[in-house]
């Protein structure tokens, strides 16, 4: 039996707690019992440390049920006896292991399986060479020089092959690359690290230095601070470098012939081995487009977001509403638990026979049992038609029909649907600020997010669905044939077993869809006082007022009695206007009406503030408004005013809150000028000022509250993680609605 393969011998896991290491180190515990020892090296992440991590992430994964089911009582104990946590990391010299851990590895492990790895299509060029080749030649360095001179296992990928076309067999790779160019991969290697300090070098000249620090000045406006814009720039100059890498990464990957640079550095990695191999006894696993299981540890377990998932969920989503791929293509998908029986059973052949010269295989399905891109495309679009998705108001999300149009075609749609947008756009930020225009920038931007995704899905992965090859698995199948009956049936990777339209119908869609297995969201870490804020508006929402109808009441009192009726004729004549203009832009009309405070003293707009308060404001308030409002206070809350009215009438507003964020008037010669100091609290105004405030607070916008009532106010509830629309006008009641947002109605007192 296979089992006897691994008697007494200790295997060494590097990506443990990822979808296939985690997945795998399951299934050697739980169908290999005479293994001795995993060790499991496990990076550290912010909060845990590598044995919380395994703990908390690995062994509390849903992919551990079936063995806890099994063993019972007995669970926490075999794990004890069967696995040791290193904390290490590969990225770092000698894993950051000490001498005696370096010491009892050299001595113990018998093999390594090597399967961490960023897998991320469009990484930065340096996070890409970090990963995927230096972490991989470090660990690969450090075992040749070990006693038992283990077997290396290292999962790669069958698209190391890049675009060659044909049928790609098993075997090491030539001296050439997909393209035909010779290829030296250490030179390679040096050449892209050069290519990384010319970019960061680059990133620090003054010229680009100004650019971002008027960019970051313009993005904050008149709420940044000095410290504010140096770090907005900094932050943007990252942004750069990464855009940069990502971009020169990608471009040197297809210049050479592979995809990008995530098949591009493993092909690196591959070739440097084989080139240092030494004596060292080597295995290469190269697995396709790995998804969700067939049957173990249960039908449908899934780990985060696999390749194929982005696209199809943004097809149930209705985003992609074309897209670039061949429909005659192969999409080489294998489930997880394949490639996990394929690494133990060509683990156990390499343990048993030692292999003088690298041992290539690659887990596919494209030549045994292959999904054609328009196969793959009906089978999904039959799924979301019978079960579609909901969007944010409840609705049945109607999933697009494809043509499949040629990749340029749509790829030159798309940005020339950009260029429409980006122009439209431009003019959309000349138009004066109000509702009608920030409806407009909200299609556009959604228009430009759109075909933005559809862009990004396009370039990264047409060209794994225009592909011309096929992936041979000819020796992977032998290697199962070669296993006793026994074997197979605790081991299966025969694909041709699968059958596509049952599984994805069945298995891997409720399981994308309904995320079963998936890591549960990370509980939030523990609220301290002041993190999280309450943010409420309060005219309309916690007074049941208007600034025309305040500014009456206080003009009023400054009358004769003799004059109000003449006065509040000519008010009423003017309100049409006033009207008019906060529909066409709440900003203009702040801007316009708060001339009315011409030539007012500022003293004496304190005193009347106040006894407004007393005499027109407490009998307008919602005292559910009040309510809520100390309920957030109770709860360790902050509690910010956010509002439009000027600070005179505010201020008596201040012992309910812990800041009080609005407008102020301008003075000159004692005496208010009519014009506001700095930006009306408005719009994508209000929502920057509040940005800024969270900044310099450090409050956690992502965690806050915000309640308010007109559409006005959008930009500010978007800001927040839970916002509430509060006796909403009918504009904001159905932006509410389509985005699943509380609604609440609040009543005044009348006392």
């Amino acid at each position: 039996m296979l089992d006897e393969a691994y008697r007494g011998k200790n295997v060494l896991v590097t990506g443990g707690t990822g979808f296939l290491g985690m997945a795998l180190v399951e299934k050697m515990l739980r169908n290999l019992p005479l293994l001795n020892r995993l060790y499991l090296l496990i990076r550290p992440s912010r909060e845990k440390g590598a044995k919380e991590r395994f703990e908390s992430d690995v062994l509390g994964s849903p992919v551990f049920s079936r063995l806890r089911e099994e063993l019972g009582s007995r669970f926490e104990e075999y794990i004890a006896d069967k696995v040791r946590i290193l904390e290490g990391d590969v990225h770092v010299d000698h894993l950051g292991l000490g001498a005696e851990a370096l010491t009892e590895l050299s001595r113990e492990v018998d093999v390594i399986v090597h399967s961490a790895a960023s897998v991320v299509f469009d990484a930065p060029l340096d996070a890409a060479v970090g990963s995927n080749v230096r972490g991989t030649l470090g660990l690969f360095g450090l075992a040749q020089g070990w006693e038992k001179k283990p077997l290396f296992v290292h999962v790669s990928t069958s698209y190391v092959a890049g675009t060659k076309e044909g049928l790609i067999p098993e075997e090491v790779p030539d001296e050439y690359s997909p393209s035909g160019v010779r290829l030296d991969p250490k030179a390679e290697v040096m050449y892209l690290e050069e290519v990384v300090r010319e970019v960061e070098k680059a990133s620090r000249t003054k010229e680009l230095a100004r650019r971002l620090q008027t960019e970051a000045r313009r993005e904050l406006g008149m709420v940044g601070e000095d410290a504010e814009v140096c770090e907005r720039a900094e932050q943007l100059r990252r942004a750069w470098v990464r855009e940069q890498l990502v971009e020169r990464g990608n471009e040197r990957a297809r210049s050479l012939g592979w995809q990008d640079v995530y098949t591009f550095t493993k092909s690196l990695a591959e070739r440097w081995m084989l080139q240092d191999r030494g004596d060292l006894p080597l295995v290469i696993l190269r697995p396709a487009i790995i998804e969700s299981s067939v049957t173990e540890p249960h039908p449908g377990w899934i780990q985060g977001s696999r390749m194929a998932d982005p696209l199809i969920m943004a097809f149930a989503k209705g985003i992609l509403r074309a897209f670039s791929g061949n429909p005659e293509s192969l999409i080489d998908i294998v489930p997880v638990d394949h490639v996990v029986n394929a690494v133990v059973v060509a683990t156990a052949r390499g343990l048993v026979h030692r292999p003088c010269e690298p041992e290539v295989y690659q887990v596919a399905s494209g030549e045994k049992n292959p999904l054609r891109f328009q196969d793959l495309y009906k089978h999904v679009r039959e799924y979301f038609l019978k079960n579609p998705l909901r969007d944010a108001g409840g609705r049945p999300v109607l999933v697009p029909e494809w043509g499949f149009p040629g990749r340029r075609w749509v790829e030159r749609r798309l940005k020339v649907e950009l260029l429409g947008l980006k122009i439209a756009g431009s003019l959309a930020t000349r138009m004066p600020e109000g509702h009608l225009t920030t409806d407009l920038r909200g299609r556009i931007a959604r228009g430009e997010k759109r075909a933005r995704i559809s862009l990004y899905y396009s370039r990264i992965y047409g060209a794994y669905v225009n592909m011309q090859s096929t992936f041979s698995s000819a020796r992977t199948m032998e290697l199962f044939r070669s296993l006793p009956e026994e074997d197979r049936r605790a081991f299966p990777f025969d694909i041709a077993e699968v059958d596509w339209k049952t599984w994805l119908q069945e298995t891997h869609l409720p399981a994308v869809t309904s995320k079963p297995g998936r890591k549960k969201r990370r509980r939030a870490p523990e609220e301290k006082v002041g993190e999280v804020a309450a943010i409420f508006d309060v005219d309309g929402t916690i007074v049941a007022s208007n600034v025309v109808s305040h500014y009456a009441w206080l003009k009023l009192q400054e009358l004769p009695m003799a004059l109000r009726p003449l006065w509040v004729v000519t008010l009423i004549g003017r309100v049409p206007y006033y009207w008019l203009l906060d529909k066409l832009s709440r900003a203009h009309f702040n801007r316009a009406f708060y001339k009315n405070y011409k030539g007012w003293s500022p003293a004496r707009a304190r005193t009347l503030g106040m006894q407004s308060f007393y005499g027109y404001v407490l009998k307008r308030l919602h005292p559910e408004g009040i309510a809520a409002l100390r309920k957030h206070k109770s709860a360790g809350h902050r509690i910010v005013l956010l509002s439009g009215t000027l600070d005179f009438l505010l201020e008596p507003f201040k012992d309910l809150a812990d800041d009080v964020l609005t407008a102020r008037l301008e003075e000159e010669n004692g005496v208010y000028t009519g014009e506001l100091s700095g930006a009306p609290v408005a719009g994508e105004a209000r929502a920057r000022m509040l940005a800024s405030f969270a900044r310099r607070t450090n409050v956690d916008l992502s965690r806050s509250y915000a309640y308010a009532d007109s559409i006005s106010d959008l930009p500010m509830l978007e800001a927040v993680g839970m916002p509430v629309a509060v006796n909403p006008d009918a504009r904001l009641r159905a932006a509410a609605r389509d985005r699943g947002w509380q609604i609440k109605q609040w009543r005044k007192n009348g006392a």
